[in-house]
């Protein structure tokens, strides 16, 4: 009802499949509504894919956009408390306590990756080492110096700053980093073993995307068998994207992710062109 009302974009495509806003009685429903391709966020650039007025708007961020439109997306006021909920709930996943310090070599600006983490450390109540990435002995001094319980960063630059203190005539192992929520890029299990190996860490994956939250989408908690979605503010769906139907249970296809509860520009079945 939401979108419906405040978007003319998602009515326009909702009242194309000759449906509306009563035609959805459960959550078994949501295969009726439109999906949301990433061209979508590039075609009604800036802003014609919100919800809200964009004076809102609290905050808004920018994918880089190698190639056309980049993409945009704001948060109202209670977005970004909400953005700090999740978040925070993915750094406590990872293993974190009220009261640590959390080094964030995520990039901070238009990039999610930095404040969505800090937000969230905030929120948790932790206190945190606004870094950004670069600068890599800066981070290891103050590592040294500061003894940050938490790194979080991409996982090619956490071995990048291991390869740095071997550099440096460190060892690696003596490092104060205990924890590591490590997303943003794509990584495998032989990363994980070396980047713990290597820092003597226990290495957690982080996932979100820009065009759903930031990061807090999902986490990995310290048995590290998969990754736990907030389903209060996300809905997952599996699909086989030839087919665009349901995959059964346990079967790869790609995720789709409705957002239940945002206000600037909530997403309806977005495709996310992940694979799970």
């Amino acid at each position: 009802k939401y979108v419906y009302k405040h978007s003319p974009i998602y009515k326009q495509k909702i009242d194309a499949l000759g449906i509306n806003p009563e035609s959805i009685k459960s959550i078994d429903d949501i295969i009726k509504l439109p999906f949301t391709p990433k061209e979508d966020l590039r075609d009604y650039y800036p802003f014609g894919l919100f919800s809200a007025d964009i004076k809102n708007v609290a905050e808004i961020h920018v994918s880089s956009g190698t190639t056309g439109n980049p993409t945009v997306v704001g948060y109202t006021k209670k977005d970004l408390d909400l953005w700090s909920e999740v978040s925070a709930r993915c750094i406590a996943c990872a293993g974190a306590n009220k009261g640590d310090m959390i080094q964030v070599a995520y990039g901070y600006g238009l990039f999610t990756g930095g404040l969505g983490l800090h937000y969230g450390a905030l929120h948790l109540g932790l206190t945190v080492l606004p870094m950004s990435s670069g600068q890599s002995k800066r981070q290891i001094k103050l590592m040294q110096d500061f003894k940050p319980r938490i790194l979080a960063c991409t996982p090619s630059y956490g071995l990048y700053l291991a390869e740095e203190m071997r550099e440096m005539n460190l060892d690696p192992k003596t490092s104060k980093w205990e924890i590591g929520i490590f997303g943003a890029e794509p990584w495998s299990e032989s990363i994980r073993k070396n980047i713990e190996n290597s820092l003597n860490i226990s290495a957690t994956d982080i996932y979100g995307l820009s065009e759903i939250i930031g990061p807090g989408v999902a986490q990995e908690c310290t048995y590290k068998e998969g990754l736990h979605i907030w389903s209060d503010v996300f809905y997952p769906e599996i699909i086989d994207p030839d087919t665009n139907l349901p995959v059964p249970e346990g079967q790869q296809g790609e995720l789709v992710i409705t957002t239940l509860t945002k206000e600037a520009i909530p997403l309806l079945r977005y495709r996310t062109r992940d694979i799970a």
